[in-house]
């Protein structure tokens, strides 16, 4: 499976809802060898890109459809009688309209990030630096410039956008040249929860979270958690 998939340079300019960004980029990133007819569940749409009810993904299909995005929908009957898996028509990716983007990124942005991500990724040039102003940024989007300014600073602060250093004429630094990145395990652990006793993998993590959560343990119990940070430290394994 490749890294990357292709959405059209016109998708930001559809007059698409947050949500509707999402299920089209969903649906974009299950086409392969451009073929642009997908099949997948609406259930695994809902999931993928974080919207609770499937009644809302099938209303979304429908405004898909009324925009262009979609061509058609299909669903074929089983061998039992009973009605499948729907069957995406997507509009075809112009063969020299078009930009990549990461398939890591599917359901880790809302609509804010998510649209400004794919701007980014449709500005950058070939050397990966995107260098649009702000307000640039704010026309093609409809936000405000604070808003664009804040966004920017999310995605780089998550990782999937990095700041560069661009040296101007008068010998100062530009403030606006960015390049498209992928989230370092600095970045993926950030707001990651300690684990719980249950999900501590090692003999050395259980010993930690019961010595600091359960103060009362049985004699037996405690020499069998000794003698398995034993083990940790020998490297035997028991």
């Amino acid at each position: 499976m490749q890294a990357y998939f292709r959405l059209n340079n016109s998708i930001l300019d559809c007059g698409l809802t947050p949500n509707e960004l999402k299920v089209a980029v969903c649906l974009y990133s299950c086409v392969f060898n451009n073929r642009c007819v997908v099949q997948i569940k609406q259930a695994t749409i809902a999931q993928k890109c974080g919207i609770k009810k499937i009644e809302t993904v099938a209303n979304i299909i429908c405004q898909l459809q009324r925009k262009g995005i979609i061509e058609r929908v299909s669903r074929p009957h089983k061998a039992n009688g009973q009605l499948g898996t729907y069957i995406y028509k997507l509009r075809a990716i112009v063969s020299k309209g078009y930009f990549k983007i990461k398939r890591y990124i599917l359901g880790k942005l809302n609509g804010v990030q998510l649209r400004m991500y794919l701007f980014v990724c449709r500005a950058i040039t070939k050397k990966n630096d995107m260098w649009n102003s702000f307000n640039d940024i704010s026309r093609a989007l409809q936000i405000g410039r604070k808003k664009v300014i804040a966004v920017i600073n999310e995605l780089v602060g998550m990782g999937f956008i990095r700041k560069l250093k661009v040296l101007k004429k008068d010998g100062s630094y530009s403030d606006n040249h960015y390049s498209v990145s992928e989230p370092t395990a600095e970045n993926k652990n950030q707001g990651k929860k300690e684990e719980s006793p249950e999900q501590a993998a090692t003999a050395f993590g259980t010993f930690k979270n019961i010595l600091h959560i359960d103060y009362i343990l049985p004699v037996v119990a405690c020499q069998a958690v000794k003698q398995d940070f034993f083990y940790f430290h020998s490297g035997v394994v028991p």
